[in-house]
């Protein structure tokens, strides 16, 4: 018995170990001052696969350029760090070894840019503005360009901000006049209005877990092959799409017709994941989930189960986790699965892993503490530690909203043809982590090709470690 115990610790150990590898250690050297990191700033140049990793304190700023071998090849200190600029937005890579990263200030109304020169050990700051009637919306970083998206809601305009290897501005105004949108009533509605309205627009990667809390959002944006496509899901029967090529600078916008559940439900949602859109539809009574050829609109496949029915193309059981008290239980009946979701924000998530499709289904009920509601991404404010903002780094964003929230959900596995397969949900990249937690000021976790990296801070040896994750 003592034999066989010992075997399993020793498999878990080994697979655990398996995952993860250490891709770089290096000490952050240039550092004298005993003040705190702020902020830590990745940024990937997915041109030379190189990765240039700047680290703030309150007064500093320094660099550091890892090549496509993980090693640290050239390093850079700057003292261009200006108070009033703290929530970074974005950033760009050049081909002249000079990488820049994007800020503004809390109200979002001022911004500036801090180019980093490794080849020549130069760093300046650059402010710039937008147009004194429109509201900064989103960024974007493709290519290794950033654009800067803002819109007028008094004029119903929308505007693109691109930028030259100066960093200097240039406004591109996108054409939306005949572009239609309706509100949760079917009425025309402005476009710039649906987007600046509520909580900021989030960003979403391919293939990245994201909880509930995320994806239960009317409102989000994905980036793929050079376009920006902006999903709206506050009508009940329709998920309403916003598509800008970033090549020609061109938006079109189309609709997706919801299950017809909809009509009844109080909460829809969607999730866009490769060819393919996957709609939800829930009530007390039942839900249906719906898969959309994103090209033609055409139903690909359909599930649905009702409060008497059981539900088959789970893998897991019906799960609830946190709460006040960070309790998990099993929900025997999908009649409370039903209960739970109907009456939580609703949504689903899409991930392709191993020629699978991993879906979430569920909802989740905001916590109160007694001191107020609690914040969103496990109460990290905006400008904090990581670098975290719905700005930069979406990958961070999605680790962290992981929160103790209650949350109410089911998993499945669907082959390439949408057919519900038995299998074992297998951890993800993010559960792999859990083991790592550090802390010290000064992690993150970011996306490097087609996995995760998660760096943590030594305070007391100035040690940087990146770990690779897969899932």
């Amino acid at each position: 018995m003592i034999k066989n115990i010992v075997s399993a610790v020793l498999i878990s150990f080994n697979v655990s170990v398996f995952c993860q590898e250490t891709l770089v250690s290096f000490q952050n050297d240039l550092k004298t001052s005993s003040s705190d990191i702020k902020d830590v700033i990745p940024v990937v140049n997915t041109e030379t696969d190189e990765i240039a990793f700047f680290v703030a304190d309150a007064k500093n700023v320094y660099g550091y350029k890892i090549d496509a071998n993980f090693k640290v090849s050239e390093k850079i200190s700057s003292e261009e760090k200006r108070r009033k600029f703290k929530v970074i937005i974005g950033s760009s890579a050049s081909k002249d070894d000079s990488y820049r990263v994007f800020l503004t200030n809390k109200n979002q109304t001022d911004f500036a840019s801090v180019r980093f020169s490794f080849k020549d050990g130069s760093t300046s700051l650059k402010e710039f503005s937008i147009d004194k009637n429109e509201t900064f919306i989103q960024t974007v970083v493709s290519k290794n360009k950033f654009y800067l998206i803002a819109g007028s809601r008094l004029h119903n305009s929308l505007s693109i901000y691109t930028f030259n290897e100066n960093g200097d501005p240039q406004k591109n105004n996108i054409n939306v006049t005949d572009l239609r949108f309706i509100d949760t009533k079917g009425k025309n509605k402005n476009l710039t209005s649906l987007l600046v309205e509520g909580d900021d627009l989030n960003k979403f990667e391919e293939n990245t877990p994201n909880s509930i809390e995320l994806t239960s959002e009317f409102r989000k944006m994905f980036v793929r092959d050079h376009t920006i496509l902006i999903t709206l899901d506050h009508h009940k029967m329709f998920t309403q799409v916003l598509q800008i090529d970033l090549n020609t600078l061109l938006a079109t916008s189309f609709q997706f017709r919801k299950p017809k559940l909809g009509e009844k439900a109080k909460r829809t949602n969607s999730y866009l994941n490769g060819d393919y859109l996957f709609t939800l539809a829930t009530t007390k009574n039942e839900f249906t989930v719906e898969i959309l050829d994103f090209e033609t609109g055409n139903l690909v496949k359909e599930y649905s189960a009702t409060k008497n029915d059981s539900i088959t193309f789970k893998n897991t059981p019906i799960m609830q986790e946190g709460g006040l008290l960070d309790s998990y239980r099993e929900l025997g009946k999908t009649k409370r699965f039903l209960g739970r979701i109907a009456n939580g924000n609703t949504g689903l998530s899409v991930r392709k892993v191993k020629n699978r499709y991993h879906l979430t289904i569920g909802g989740y009920i905001v916590q109160n503490t007694g001191g107020g509601m609690m914040m969103p991404f496990g109460g990290i404010p905006i400008g904090s530690i990581g670098a975290v903002t719905v700005f930069f780094n979406p990958t961070q964003i999605a680790f962290n909203s992981f929160t103790n929230n209650k949350t109410t959900r089911i998993e499945s596995l669907l082959d390439t043809d949408f057919n519900h397969i038995q299998g074992e949900i297998e951890e993800n990249a993010f559960d792999k982590m859990k083991e790592f937690k550090s802390k010290n000021k000064g992690g993150t976790v970011f996306k490097y090709k087609d996995f995760f990296i998660k760096a943590r801070y030594n305070s007391s040896s100035k040690d940087f470690n990146f770990k690779k994750f897969t899932d």
